[in-house]
């Protein structure tokens, strides 16, 4: 008997279970994937940049909408057509997307625009290949994480590089947020995890499942602790989770 598709996008992502760290990414993943949900399915063309693999496109694609997978490092792309197979996938730099204008009718970022130092012209180029009323949901790593910047501070300490494709190179700040309502309207902003990056010195975190017991009891108590702090410190969050509209 054929699976019944889950009920939204959502509920797929939940379901796969895959990805960077279930545990952290599912209240972004919520917000965002809810905003683009009226603009997914058959015959609509999403776009999920800095793709890597194509973990996300992949669901986008199994909702029937035309998805493509678009990331400056050509490998990444290359190993997710055994696993993901189905959406198209372009190699091109964020800044100078390969799209014609207004034929993108839902857009999709998770933590890709601090690899980029042109932060404008990324944005400019979502807009322009967004149909007006196309929708943009957008995770950024935010500056001002106090465990972040440690994280940051530790690795230049001991000369840890990043591999080249991922060395951030701007990280928003909170008060830098407004470049968005530049180029979109409706645009929301919401801020997650403060404490929680402390967990994320356990490597185990980068996998940690959504639900179940185990690492899910610590990161419950800190995300309380966070519910209420990031309403006076948005600042201090790790990451922000951006909707629009074109």
């Amino acid at each position: 008997m054929r699976e019944p598709i889950p009920r939204s996008t959502f509920d797929q992502w939940r379901a796969q279970g895959g990805g960077w760290s279930p545990l952290f990414s599912e209240p972004m993943l919520r917000l965002a994937l809810e905003h683009l949900e009226p603009a997914l399915g058959p015959g609509r063309t999403v776009l999920d940049l800095g793709a890597a693999a194509g973990h996300m496109t992949a669901l986008f694609h199994a909702r029937g909408a035309r998805a493509v997978a678009l990331d400056v490092n050509a490998e990444a792309l290359a190993e997710g057509r055994a696993p993901y197979p189905g959406p198209e996938r372009l190699a091109a730099d964020q800044a100078r997307l390969p799209l014609r204008s207004a034929s993108v009718d839902a857009l999709f970022a998770f933590s890709s625009i601090q690899y980029s130092s042109e932060r404008a012209a990324v944005l400019a180029e979502c807009r322009r290949v967004l149909k007006p009323g196309g929708r943009i949901a957008v995770v950024e790593n935010l500056a001002g994480n106090p465990f972040a910047r440690f994280g940051r501070l530790l690795r230049a300490a001991l000369r840890t590089p990043y591999p080249p494709h991922l060395a951030p190179r701007a990280h928003l700040r909170w008060t830098e947020r407004e470049i968005y309502e530049r180029h979109f309207r409706e645009v929301a902003f919401d801020a997650f995890h403060l404490l929680t990056p402390m967990l994320l010195a356990s490597g185990a975190m980068a996998h940690a499942p959504a639900a179940g017991g185990g690492p899910r009891g610590a990161y419950g108590l800190l995300s309380r602790w966070d519910a209420r702090l990031l309403r006076w410190w948005p600042g201090a969050a790790w990451c922000v989770v951006v909707r629009g509209v074109r």
